[in-house]
């Protein structure tokens, strides 16, 4: 192929398309330098158009199932330099002259070599102003162009995500990405379409009203009910932007697609990453609950009239009327606090970190009295005492912190013998420690120390009033 004339490398070309397929073909085929040629070709000018579909084949093929740059590389084994591929293959994008069937295969090189390499997804949008090309073809004709734009979106929009969503703002452009979102029928689009409404900046407020009205939002959701466990995880981050705390109008509307019992599920599926982001899209919607559960006092009314209606049922933790639909309340969601607890016995960092997160949204720092005591009668106290022995030193200070608020002099009663060896154990036995997390156990322990005497003195005094 080296040598012949175009005919015969045409002939050569069409068995390797079939030929590069295969495993066992690719590493023959790059350990002859075949990937060095191919390159040659492919970026010849003066090549013909029917060698260059060919060779755009071949390397798409040679990136593909996950093989990435692995065959980039000459004969003798060493890695190519990949910056001036990347940039040729996005050149075949805007060329006017660059026909179907050599940008369909020039973009599943660049998406298989982007998904290997972060630092060539880096230069492609930074050196070869990638986004911009990229972004283009989400108008193209062609729908499979269109689904490998979306998919090289996702990835590019994790290092410029404002040029997209200054073109999705344009007329009919938040529609097409909807679109994705709802094509069930091919998991990698709503999964990329997903992963890039995540990656653009949630205080775009105008985008988050846009894709509500649009159907975006039912689109994710749905996506968290029924897509594949990694479309889900992606829908899972592009919801944040509908339950940020700030925003209640968008917190009901998510809640009332029936998120709770959803994000419950997913507490216990094998998806660290899901799981984790269900229990902080939890968190997010427990933060409210303690002002909508407030019950506003009502004018007297009288009494004659009402002495049969029954009274309204207090929330253990809150103090007011709760319900999932009304307050987002946590506890309210069936099954949530126990798979949440369940999370921390895993003892799985990231799950257990963003659990305790959660949790602590049920304990006010003003009044912790309701919420220490719901996480006592739900089992969250102790293997919240039991992190302290085994989690990262970030994951300690999360249960450092909830367990600050969660002793009260009850509760010192009940955990403070338990929480004292791995408090002090933190402290290195000191009470003077200078990190972070020393001091944050140090001031647990002063809390389990001083309920303890008070405990003790109240205990001398009544025995003393006894006689």
């Amino acid at each position: 192929m080296a040598s012949a004339n175009i005919e015969s490398k045409e002939v050569s070309l069409h068995a390797l398309v079939k030929l590069s397929t295969f495993h066992h073909n690719k590493r023959i085929f790059a350990s002859l330098g075949g990937t060095t040629l191919i390159l040659k070709l492919m970026f010849s000018s003066h090549m013909l158009a029917v060698v260059v579909p060919k060779c755009t084949e071949i390397l798409a093929n040679l990136s593909s199932n996950g093989d990435g740059i692995k065959y980039m590389v000459d004969q003798n084994g060493a890695h190519l330099e990949l910056e001036p591929v990347i940039t040729g293959l996005l050149s075949f994008q805007h060329n006017l002259n660059s026909l179907d069937v050599v940008r369909k295969p020039a973009l599943r090189a660049l998406l298989g070599i982007c998904r290997a390499e972060n630092g060539l997804v880096k230069s492609a949008v930074l050196s070869a102003s990638g986004v911009s090309v990229i972004l283009a073809l989400l108008d193209d004709s062609n729908q499979e162009i269109r689904e490998l734009a979306i998919n090289l979106l996702f990835l590019f929009s994790q290092h410029e995500p404002e040029g997209v969503v200054e073109y999705l703002m344009k007329p009919r452009r938040l529609e097409a990405l909807v679109g994705f979102l709802e094509n069930s029928d091919k998991g990698d689009v709503q999964m990329a379409a997903a992963g890039l409404l995540a990656n653009l900046p949630k205080s775009e407020t105008l985008l988050t009203e846009k894709l509500i009205e649009l159907g975006g939002l039912k689109a994710i959701v749905e996506i968290v009910r029924s897509g594949t466990i990694e479309a889900k995880e992606n829908a899972l981050s592009a919801l944040f932007r509908f339950t940020d705390p700030t925003n209640l109008e968008s917190q009901r509307i998510t809640v009332e697609l029936g998120v709770h019992p959803l994000l419950t599920s997913l507490l216990r599926v094998d998806s660290v990453t899901a799981s984790a982001r269900a229990a902080a899209l939890l968190g997010d919607l427990s933060m409210r609950t303690h002002e909508l559960s407030v019950v506003h006092p009502k004018k007297p009314r009288c009494l004659c009239f009402h002495f049969t209606r029954k009274r309204l049922s207090v929330c253990a933790a809150h103090g007011g009327e709760c319900s999932v639909g009304a307050t987002f309340c946590l506890l309210e969601a069936e099954g949530a606090l126990d798979r949440l607890v369940g999370l921390l016995e895993k003892k799985v960092d990231a799950t257990a970190y963003e659990a305790i997160q959660t949790l602590s949204t049920l304990v006010r720092e003003d009044s912790p009295q309701r919420g220490a005591h719901v996480l006592h009668e739900n089992g969250a106290v102790g293997p919240t005492i039991e992190v302290l022995r085994w989690g990262s030193e970030s994951l300690k200070g999360e249960a450092l912190s909830l367990l600050e608020k969660v002793f009260t002099r009850d509760m010192v009663e009940l955990y403070g013998s338990t929480a004292r060896l791995p408090l002090m154990q933190l402290t290195g036995g000191s009470f003077f420690e200078d990190g972070h997390l020393q001091r944050k156990a140090a001031k647990v322990l002063l809390l389990i120390e001083r309920y303890s005497r008070s405990s003790s003195t109240y205990s001398v005094t009544g025995l003393n009033n006894s006689f």
